[in-house]
Parts: C-alpha cells; sequence; structure tokens
C-alpha cells in the first residue's frame, strides 16, 4: 500500500496533534493511518452533503412509488396528498443520517 502512496508535509497546532494521536492510540493505528481515515471520512461527507438533494429526490421517488400501492385512489398521486415542502427549505441533514456510512 505505501508504494501508491505520495508523502506530503502539513503543519498542525498542537492541539489539533493531540486530537489525531489521540484518536491513533484509541484506534490502534498509526497518526498516519488516522489522518488518512480523517480525510477520508471529510471528503465522504462533503460528497454526501453536495448530493443530499440528490439523494432526497431518490428516496421520495421510492416512498412514491410504494405509497402509490396502498392508496384508495391510485390515480391520485401520493405527493399530491401531503403538503409540500418551501421550495427554500433545506432537507434537515439529520433526517437522513441512518443512510449514511458510518464505518
Amino acid at each position: 500500500m505505501s508504494s501508491n502512496l505520495r508523502s506530503v508535509t502539513v503543519k498542525l497546532p498542537p492541539s489539533m496533534w493531540e486530537q489525531i494521536k489521540a484518536i491513533a492510540e484509541k484506534r490502534g493505528e498509526t497518526v498516519s493511518d488516522t489522518i488518512r481515515h480523517l480525510m477520508t471520512r471529510g471528503l465522504d461527507e462533503r460528497i454526501y452533503e453536495e448530493n443530499t438533494e440528490l439523494i432526497t429526490r431518490v428516496v421520495k421517488e421510492q416512498m412514491e412509488a410504494v405509497m402509490h400501492s396502498y392508496l384508495d385512489w391510485p390515480d391520485v398521486v401520493y405527493s399530491q396528498r401531503i403538503p409540500q415542502r418551501k421550495q427554500n427549505q433545506a432537507v434537515d441533514p439529520r433526517r437522513l443520517a441512518i443512510c449514511r456510512k458510518t464505518g
């Protein structure tokens, strides 16, 4: 694995260094592995945040498909029977937290 990695020098404040060392000790890995892990998590989180609207739209479509089969009037679209969120309201990320990759 190390042959595929690039060496990078980064200067960290002492408090951040201590936090990373503590995390590394807790995880039982090197500081370098911990920094890679934390950076990967940060990048994954950024991708998640940038795609929240897409995820929301896909989940809504899937829920409408499922709910459609339970409607009394199948010709009525499910989203027409529930109040719509205002256009400028963002999705609360805590509502999608159960879908987030945790490991």
